[in-house]
This record gives C-alpha cells, sequence and structure tokens, in this order.
C-alpha cells in the first residue's frame, strides 16, 4: 500500500546510449553477435533505502519500448555480476512503464485476478524510478518468471523455461528450425530442451481433441492452461497466445511436467482487439480463429473439457466484477497519482489519468474503455454469454 522507491546509479558517461545500442543489438535478427553486446549494464542500485552494488540493467520490452519519451521499460539483474545473488528473494526485477495503458493499472490488477483465482502469477508494486538522482517516473515493479518465482509455488525450475516469440505451439513434420524461431528458451537451454519442447507440440497437434486429457494430463497441466484460456477471453486479451506471444511454458524437472503461465497485460482488459471486437466465449463469434488453435481446439472439441473451460470463464468472471475489484482500483488509483504527476516521461495528462477508469481514452492508436466502465460491462457481458449458451452455475472457486 505504499510506493517503492528505486535508484540507479551509472558510472559511465553514456549509460543511455550504451543501453540502448544493447537493447538494439539483442533485438537485431539479421546479427549472431549478441552476446557481449547485450549484456547488462553494470550500475549500483538502491531500492528503499538498501544498497546493491554491481546489478545489471537492460532495457526491455516490445510495445512499451516505443513509448515516447525516454521513459522506457527495464529489468534489474541482481546476479549479473554477483553469482547466485538475490535481493528479497528476487534475482531479476521488471520495471515496467506500462505503455499505452493510460490507468497504468492494468497488469496489477490481471494479475491480481490469476492470483485471487489460484493461479501462478507475479506479484507486483509501484515505484517512483531515479537514474543518476533524476526522477525518472513511476513504474510497476513486476515479479520476474524464473527460479525464485518458481520457488514460490514449491516448483522445481531444474528443467527449461520457455518463452514464446511468435508461437503457437503448432508442429509440423521434419520442422525444427520455426521452434528455434518463435521460441527462445530461458533457462536450461540444450538439444534435449528443444527435443522436449518440439515433442510436447507434436504429441499436442496429432492427439485426438476426444483423448486429450488423457494423453496429456501427465506431461502438461492442462487444468492451469484452461484458467487462463478462460481469463485471456475473459479479460479480451488479444496480446497472449492468442497472437503468438507473451507466455511461459516451464517444465518442472521432478514431476517432468509443463505448465502454462501468463505474461503481460498492459493491453487487456478493454474492448479492443485487432478484429475490433469483444471476444466471445464459444466458437461463432469474430474471434473464431482463436478456436482453431492448438490448445484452445482441443478444449472446446473435448466434451469434458469444454465443460471445464466454461466454469472457469464463470469463476474468473466472478473474480472480475466491480464487487471484488473497484475498491482495489480506486485506491491504487488514488496511490499513485502523486508520483505520476510529478512524472515527466509519461504519455498521459492527469486530466486523461483521472478520467482512465470511466472514460475512453485514445493513446498510441488504442483506445482504451475505462478500466471500471470495461469490468462493469464485460462482466455483464460474459453472464449473458454464458447464460445463452445454456451453463448456469453458483458461486464456485477451486
Amino acid at each position: 500500500d505504499s510506493i517503492h522507491v528505486v535508484r540507479l546509479t551509472f558510472s559511465q558517461p553514456h549509460y543511455w546510449d550504451t543501453l540502448i545500442k544493447r537493447y538494439e543489438a539483442s533485438h537485431d535478427i539479421n546479427t549472431n553477435e549478441i552476446q557481449e553486446d547485450a549484456k547488462p549494464l553494470i550500475a549500483i542500485a538502491q531500492i528503499d533505502g538498501i544498497k546493491i552494488d554491481s546489478v545489471g540493467v537492460k532495457l526491455k520490452s516490445n510495445l512499451s519500448y516505443t513509448i515516447p519519451s525516454n521513459k522506457k521499460p527495464l529489468k534489474i539483474y541482481f546476479n549479473a555480476f554477483v553469482k547466485g545473488r538475490s535481493f528479497d528473494g528476487l534475482y531479476r526485477l521488471n520495471l515496467s512503464n506500462e505503455f499505452p495503458d493510460p490507468s497504468m493499472l492494468r497488469n496489477t490488477v490481471a494479475y491480481k485476478i490469476y492470483r485471487d483465482a489460484g493461479i501462478m502469477a507475479p506479484r507486483t508494486a509501484f515505484a517512483r524510478v531515479y537514474i543518476n538522482n533524476k526522477y525518472k517516473g513511476l513504474y510497476v515493479m513486476i515479479e520476474q518468471v524464473d527460479k525464485a518465482f518458481f520457488s514460490n509455488y514449491q516448483k522445481q525450475l531444474g528443467g527449461e523455461l520457455i518463452k514464446a516469440l511468435a508461437g503457437y505451439l503448432f508442429w509440423f513434420a521434419d520442422d525444427t528450425a520455426s521452434f528455434h524461431y518463435n521460441y527462445e528458451i530461458k533457462a536450461k537451454d540444450s538439444p534435449e530442451a528443444w527435443a522436449r519442447l518440439i515433442a510436447l507440440a507434436k504429441k499436442i497437434n496429432i492427439t485426438p481433441a476426444n483423448v486429450f486429457y488423457d494423453s496429456l494430463k501427465n506431461l502438461f497441466d492442462i487444468d492451469s492452461y484452461i484458467t487462463v484460456l478462460a481469463a485471456d477471453i475473459v479479460f479480451n486479451n488479444w496480446d497472449s497466445y492468442f497472437f503468438g506471444q507473451n507466455y511461459y511454458i516451464y517444465r518442472d524437472s521432478s514431476e517432468n511436467k509443463y505448465y502454462y503461465l501468463p505474461w503481460d497485460y498492459n493491453v487487456s482488459l478493454n474492448n479492443y482487439d485487432v478484429s475490433g471486437a469483444d471476444y466471445t466465449i464459444l466458437p461463432g463469434g469474430a474471434n473464431d480463429d482463436i478456436f482453431q488453435l492448438p490448445l484452445p481446439s482441443k478444449i472446446i472439441n473435448n466434451d469434458t473439457l469444454k465443460s471445464k473451460y466454461l466454469k472457469e470463464i464463470f469463476r474468473i468472471n466472478q473474480h472480475m466484477s466491480l464487487d471484488s475489484l473497484e475498491p482495489f482500483i480506486l485506491k491504487m488509483h488514488k496511490l499513485i497519482a502523486p508520483a505520476l504527476k510529478s512524472d515527466s516521461g509519461k504519455i498521459t495528462t492527469m486530466e486523461q489519468y483521472e478520467k482512465s477508469l470511466t472514460k475512453r481514452i485514445a493513446i498510441s492508436e488504442i483506445d482504451f474503455e475505462g478500466l471500471l466502465s470495461f469490468i462493469r460491462y464485460r462482466h455483464e457481458q460474459v453472464s449473458k454469454m454464458l447464460k445463452d449458451s445454456g451453463v448456469v452455475y453458483k458461486d464456485v472457486d477451486k
């Protein structure tokens, strides 16, 4: 319920140019010589008055990096130059500028809903960030999905952690090149890890829907994926698996089992998507193509899994109601306003910010419905879709 203070100090005279150069090198698909150029830049961090020498810092993200100011998103690596070191149980910490969300709250709210619903999701907080004693602005601190994150859920990261770059878990015979292009193994990269990922995709694609659960339940945690699928539909979250990105897959080495994890919700909770229409919970709407993708198609074409999915739609929709969220959202909105007011890198006016909960605001060619307004009408809309589909539940939770 308070705002943290993060101070980063660089000794290099042209540190910002170096950070940009290294970011561009790491995002250049035409070069293979990115390892040295993409290294974190050394700095001193001070977090709530606690000094940490020799941390690594990088610029991060894709869409939020395009913010039309120097308030770029950042990542702190506490173990970049001191092997094995953590800070407050974290090896890495994301500092998100939340661009282009005018409310600065969508990641925070989405992850809260996930955690309230019992799904592994990052914790968040707010921070005033200073670089070389100059106020950089208000950021959202987002927990990194890594070994420290999984340990909070009693999971083992002896296996690999995979991030989707542009992948839907399609599989085609004799294809390995697309996997190396569409995914990045962030931890435990090896030929065996790639072979296991390809084998997982193959099994997902070739297994008939009617035996999907029994065939994959020991290899892939289908139940938690169904909850994420339901949430992405309820949230209108097009910038997700539906777009081939913003999710992780990790293999718990003790179970030899893969888990699916949600990531990056700054353009969710909004009645905007690439088709211009709200998502329907079943095939037949503007988002019909979603249900043709490998994972959703197996869920929706299996009667038992479809029933579980609709129950999760109902459960997530319960968590995404004004009764559940409005007090929290109003409290966070008030909490961060002073830090945002003095933020010269913000891309909204304070008038826009004050209206961002109830009025439609256009930011960077995306129209954002008011956050509270969206929650109100989307909750009612999803409730009606469930009723129209013949699904009626009393209060349910796991």
